[in-house]
């Protein structure tokens, strides 16, 4: 009884996995059947214009008759970036490939969202995942038609690159300005999409890239919308000495789908710390600052002839707004605080009592010649 149960089961197990096979190959032959079949949709992610969406190659085992292709575009999230309607065209019979006959675009429709406007502009999918449909049905028969989609990735076209420090420089700050660039504007990003900057310790016998999938993150900032970044202060402190691994990802819902070359930077080993309270002025700025010590600047400016000029102080923010300056000498004299002397003279710098914003300042002295000397700065 229970043998014949067991083989009675077996059986129609058999017959159920035999109706499903007949049943898909019914559809591959009533697919294969058809007048009309999509083969597939021709299309890249670079230079795609609304013509290109039409690049459908088409079987067509009937007659010659006049079709018609509707072809959307559709991001991550379904949502419609573009919808191309052709003009009626001569479909021959056989395989009609992409450019045998002439498909013209009757209209198309772009969606008002970032991503359908940067496509408008550019022709270029901005990096992500995405499908595309076409359906071809025959003038005055709907029955004779067919539809087909695809999946599409753009990652090649955007370029995503770390700037400064460049691979392999080593670094003077505890927090320095860690820069990188890309190409496609922040506002294109859909929801579940961002930029985020990693920063590891390398250790001994690893790759930059090892580092940054391996180990414990020194720090990791995501959600950027500016291609510079200072070191958080907030972040795990840099050793000095030490070798660090940094990369810029872009993430999608969580999966990272573009991503920068992993570079390395090193910070200067400390050897014999001397004093470096005064800063010097430079007749021009570079890429280097002056770091404020609990709010205070020092700074001096060497004369080497004698005389008594006067000098001129003006300090800007990071947006040339002039900031009021608290200058005063730092070296016990008690001459007035533009007057200069013969030598070194030295001054300080107070950022606290104006209570002004963290951020980059720019201060600018001017002697009596009219000659300008100049230090940025960096309140923390």
């Amino acid at each position: 009884m229970f043998y014949n149960q067991t083989r009675f089961k077996f059986l129609n197990m058999k017959l159920s996995n035999l109706v499903r096979t007949l049943f898909i190959v019914l559809l591959i032959y009533s697919k294969l059947e058809a007048q009309i079949t999509i083969i597939n949709i021709s299309v890249q992610p670079f230079n795609l214009t609304p013509e290109a969406l039409l690049n459908v190659n088409v079987m067509n085992n009937g007659e010659e008759k006049t079709t018609r292709v509707l072809t959307q575009l559709f991001s991550a999230d379904n949502t419609v970036l573009l919808t191309v309607k052709s003009s009626p065209f001569k479909l021959s019979k056989g395989l009609n490939s992409v450019g045998a006959s002439v498909r013209k675009v009757e209209s198309a429709e772009f969606s008002g969202s970032t991503q359908g406007n940067y496509l408008k502009t550019t022709h270029n999918l901005p990096s992500g995942r995405y499908k595309v449909c076409s359906v071809i049905s025959a003038e005055n028969d709907p029955e004779t038609s067919d539809n087909f989609c695809d999946e599409l990735e753009a990652d090649f076209n955007q370029y995503l690159y770390l700037v400064n420090p460049f691979d392999k420089d080593t670094v003077d700050s505890k927090n320095p300005i860690l820069s990188w660039i890309h190409n496609e504007p922040f506002s294109i990003l859909r929801q579940g999409e961002y930029y985020r900057m990693i920063v590891s310790e390398i250790k001994t016998g690893q790759s930059a890239e090892e580092a940054i999938t391996i180990n414990a993150t020194a720090m990791v900032k995501s959600y950027l919308k500016e291609h510079q970044l200072v070191y958080p202060y907030d972040a795990k402190e840099l050793k000095p000495g030490s070798m660090y691994a940094w990369q810029v990802q872009k993430v999608s819902d969580g999966v990272v789908i573009n991503k920068t070359e992993a570079w390395t930077f090193f910070t200067r080993r400390i050897n014999n710390p001397k004093s470096s309270k005064y800063v010097n002025l430079k007749p021009e700025l570079d890429g280097s600052f002056y770091e404020a010590v609990d709010g205070f600047v020092y700074f001096k400016f060497s004369e080497e002839y004698a005389t008594s000029g006067q000098l001129k102080f003006t300090l800007t923010n990071d947006k040339s707004q002039i900031v009021e300056a608290d200058i005063k000498k730092d070296d016990c004299s008690a001459e007035g605080v533009t007057l200069k002397s013969t030598g070194t003279n030295l001054f300080e710098l107070n950022l606290n009592t104006k209570k002004n914003k963290s951020g980059f300042y720019k201060l600018e002295v001017k002697n009596e010649k009219n000659e300008s000397f100049y230090l940025k700065l960096f309140l923390p």
